[in-house]
């Protein structure tokens, strides 16, 4: 087993970082949210930067709004958006043993192996945005995901501009919002077999990407899944799905042949930017 290691403790910087906005927020200050997010204010006054609220460090952006799921500083922000002490391993990577999920990545590698286990637990989830320029250093080019992985986060990998291949084990059964938006090197994915759905500007702007083939499960593809997939060329739609979202292979200019089933759903705009396409229906 190979040693472990703590990430630092949280440092008295922190306490000078603390930032508020306006006047000092007072006893009486709540927490509050619209569809922008949380912020924790009391009038017109709100926190930004790093405050601890009841015993919780919490780290809000410049509008006051509260980060989460981010590395910040060096410290881990989880779903709740409190930060949370995680594990990094020798090989940098940042690990949650109480979810069994890889929160961030370190290192400077460009060959990335996951393991199935660190320190005695399953790791069975890649977070939000792990691999990305928020939580990473974005240089890898290749990495192996273990078949104990059954979830891989919202843009896991968005805008990792080195990443050229991947391939997804058979347990992940969905590929999330923007999980590989911005991955401008990507050449090959490999998709697995019992895979049912395709999310939002999941390989948006993946320039580079000239083939992928979609798994006969796969149900639903999303909004602009595929937009900016400028060197994608052919591609066919199986029986299974149902829905084709808005936008999803708009700006792909050099697609040129598409089969689709008539029992398959079109949303606006999909093949907008895309001129050269030749649609075959099948029944």
């Amino acid at each position: 087993m190979k040693k472990l290691k703590l990430t630092k403790v949280i440092a008295s910087a922190l306490v000078v970082a603390s930032v508020l906005m306006l006047n000092p927020i007072g006893a009486n200050a709540e927490w509050k949210h619209n569809l922008a997010g949380w912020w924790y204010a009391e009038g017109d006054s709100w926190a930004t930067g790093w405050s601890e609220i009841d015993g919780k460090w919490y780290h809000f952006n410049s509008r006051g709004y509260m980060e989460h799921d981010k590395t910040i500083d060096g410290y881990y922000l989880d779903s709740s958006g409190a930060w949370k002490e995680v594990m990094t391993t020798s090989e940098n990577l940042k690990f949650d043993k109480s979810t069994g999920t890889i929160v961030g990545y370190s290192g400077v590698n460009t060959v990335v192996n996951i393991p199935s286990e660190i320190d005695g637990v399953s790791v069975t989830s890649i977070g939000i945005g792990a691999f990305s320029t928020d939580n990473s250093s974005a240089k890898i080019e290749s990495i192996t995901i273990p078949n104990s992985v059954t979830s891989i986060g919202e843009s896991a990998f968005e805008w990792d501009s080195n990443l050229k291949a991947i391939s997804i084990p058979e347990s992940v059964k969905k590929i999330e919002k923007a999980t590989f938006n911005g991955c401008i090197k990507l050449t090959s994915v490999t998709m697995p077999n019992g895979l049912t759905s395709i999310g939002q500007g999941a390989f948006s702007g993946c320039g580079n990407l000239t083939n992928i083939i979609i798994p006969g499960n796969v149900t639903y593809i999303d909004n602009v899944a595929f937009a900016g997939c400028h060197s994608l060329r052919s591609i066919d739609i199986p029986k299974s799905v149902k829905r084709i979202g808005g936008g999803a292979f708009e700006n792909c200019d050099k697609l040129t042949s598409m089969n689709i089933h008539s029992s398959t759903v079109i949303g606006q705009y999909v093949f907008d930017g895309t001129p050269n396409v030749k649609i075959t229906i099948v029944n």
